[in-house]
């Protein structure tokens, strides 16, 4: 008998599923109410000492769609929130001195804000048009008029020229979100072009594999290695124009014009576990997070498989939410406060603060909201979705191969842009093994380890005071705003560590002799060929520079196995060079110039 569909589901199961996922967000909506201003009713962000506008809006989006879903006792509590912040909104509108643009304060004019206009303003306009066409019968007409009148004259003077003029593809999409909501609002025909520019504009810089560039360098990039492919950026940009597009031109012309989607959805995938968390070392903006992974993105990823869901029914969307879905709960604390990982060691280091506040990830829970109806729909069915393709899969432009079989899924990633501390993807080689059987990671590659595991390691030639600070000199700079910041959070003991944290991490890490082949850069995966993927390189610096050295290194499918094999050629003209196998793996050979390991069940072990 054949499987029932995937949206075969009793009305019972989704009643369950819905209230499921509305206990959480009320939790952290409940969360968020409590940095309330009681003389002003303001949003304020405890660590960062200022009201986030742009995130109060995620707060009134987050309101708003609960008050679809709640149980009836809690819908006009919800409308009374968001009315409220909507009031708040429209109250931070305000002229760029005699420019012709309105825009939401703070944005970028307090740089506790975290933020800028694009971000805000998307979000507060969006949030504003939500809001009234949720429940503008509701409102008087006086009241109404204000909210909607806020939201159209920051899209008509300020979004419209930010979707064709920002230099990174996940602002304009989310300047995009506003302008579209606007146009529903007010008709202006220029609005919904706009929108259609955006996308046209972005699936131009949209790589061949499906990957977006976080900052690509012929829109501004202040550095090469903020062109890479982002695991936390490549859902925004994807949810958010889908959302736009779909609003501004009606759903099934929505779908049809947002070109980039099928292969966006594809990358996407490409970097999702089975466990819902992405391969964290792809990622342009690594100073953001204080661990190797995140689950911060997981709202946006919900969101973009929620699109990919209502289009075509695929299976793998509706798994690939509930893998989001529950990782992202495991991280949610009882308070309602959301985290970006969990604390504890990762290889020789413990896991640190991320970058940005509970408060940002507490308000992007509304594209979860925004989702409840197909998440749901996910949660409610027991079908599962049919077995991945088997063996590997290449997304050639980030030159990042995945491996996907019954035991493990494995990630390897060859040639990358250059990077620092703070710009580009900060390690290639094996990236990450999961195991079925555990349910965990066998292995996720460290970010700052000096003799990582999986990789050659060792010395050369003396500490190059100029190479590090070429590297980090910038990030030893705004590393004394950091610590300002911690200051304004009552994090006076952490903030007198920041610089020099930055100056150890930033200027001394790269200026050290420590070479690997975990830091190479310029060395393209070779394959996939069969069942083989071989990474041939040399060492490098952590900056990428060449250190000599010649290894061939191959990453094989064997029976249900990976299966590595290393081969060191030629030393060049290392020091103590070393290879550490990951605690985590079966060696099979281990000799001073080879090495042969695995991860799963081998063909020699009765796997077919």
């Amino acid at each position: 008998m054949a499987d029932p569909p995937l949206h075969a589901a009793s009305a019972a199961a989704l009643d369950a599923a819905r209230a499921a996922i509305v206990e959480p967000l009320q939790r952290v909506l409940g969360w968020v109410l409590g940095h309330t201003d009681p003389a002003t009713g303001a949003l304020i962000c405890r660590e960062h000492g200022v009201e986030h506008t742009g995130k109060s809006a995620g707060a009134v989006v987050l309101a708003t769609e609960l008050a679809r879903h709640a149980p009836e006792a809690d819908r006009d509590r919800l409308f009374d929130v968001a009315r409220a912040q909507c009031a708040r909104l429209a109250d931070r509108l305000e002229r760029e001195g005699d420019s012709t643009c309105f825009t939401f304060r703070p944005g970028r004019h307090d740089p506790y804000n975290c933020s800028n206009s694009v971000i805000d303003g998307g979000a507060c306009s969006d949030a504003l048009a939500t809001f009234v066409l949720a429940f503008g019968d509701r409102l008087p007409a006086d009241e109404r008029e204000r909210y909607a009148h806020a939201s159209v004259l920051h899209a008509q003077t300020y979004l419209r020229y930010a979707i064709v003029d920002k230099g990174v593809p996940a602002q304009c999409a989310w300047a995009m979100t506003g302008a579209a909501q606007a146009f529903r609002l007010s008709g202006h025909e220029v609005l919904r072009f706009a929108c259609e520019v955006g996308e046209q504009r972005i699936a131009a810089r949209q790589r061949a594999d499906g990957s977006f560039p976080y900052h690509p360098e012929d829109w501004g990039a202040a550095h090469p290695g903020a062109g890479d492919a982002s695991a936390y950026y490549q859902s925004r940009v994807t949810a958010f124009m889908s959302f736009a597009l779909e609003s501004a031109l009606g759903t099934e012309a929505g779908a049809a014009a947002d070109t980039s989607a099928p292969g966006a959805f594809d990358f996407l995938h490409g970097l999702v576990g089975p466990d819902g968390i992405k391969v964290g070392s792809v990622e342009a903006k690594p100073w953001y997070w204080g661990a190797e992974y995140e689950v911060a993105s997981h709202p946006f990823d919900i969101a973009a498989f929620a699109v990919e869901w209502r289009r075509t029914r695929a299976p793998r969307a509706a798994e690939a939410m509930r893998a989001s879905w529950r990782s992202w709960l495991s991280h949610l604390k009882a308070s309602g406060e959301p985290q970006s990982h969990h604390p504890g060691l990762h290889g020789e280091r413990p896991r640190s603060k991320s970058y940005q506040c509970p408060f940002f990830w507490a308000a992007h829970a509304c594209w979860i909201a925004r989702s409840i109806p197909e998440l749901a729909e996910a949660l409610a069915s027991e079908v599962r979705e049919p077995a991945a393709p088997r063996g590997w899969r290449l997304f050639g432009d980030v030159d990042l191969a995945r491996l996907d079989t019954e035991d493990v899924v494995a990630w390897v990633r060859g040639a990358r842009p250059p990077g620092n501390r703070s710009h580009g993807s900060p390690a290639g080689g094996l990236l990450r093994v999961y195991s079925h059987a555990t349910g965990g990671d066998l292995y996720q590659a460290p970010y700052l380890e000096r003799r990582a595991p999986a990789n050659w390691s060792g010395s050369a030639g003396g500490f190059n005071l100029a190479r590090g600070w070429r590297s980090g000199a910038a990030d030893l700079r705004f590393s004394t705003w950091i610590a300002r910041t911690r200051v304004r959070a009552g994090e006076g003991a952490a903030a007198l560590g920041v610089p020099f944290q930055a100056l150890r991490r930033s200027v001394a890490c790269f200026a050290s002799s420590a070479v690997s082949t975990a830091f190479v850069r310029d060395a393209r995966l070779q394959g996939p060929s069969g069942v083989e993927v071989g990474l041939d390189c040399g060492l490098a610096f952590r900056d990428g520079s060449a250190a000599g050295g010649r290894f061939e290194r191959r990453f094989r499918q064997v029976g249900e196995a990976l299966e590595v094999e290393e081969r060191l050629r030629d030393s060049g003209r290392a020091r103590g060079l070393w290879f550490r196998p990951p605690v985590g793996a079966t060696v099979l050979e281990d000799e001073p110039e080879h090495i042969r390991y695995r991860f799963g069940r081998g063909a020699d072990e009765g796997t077919v």
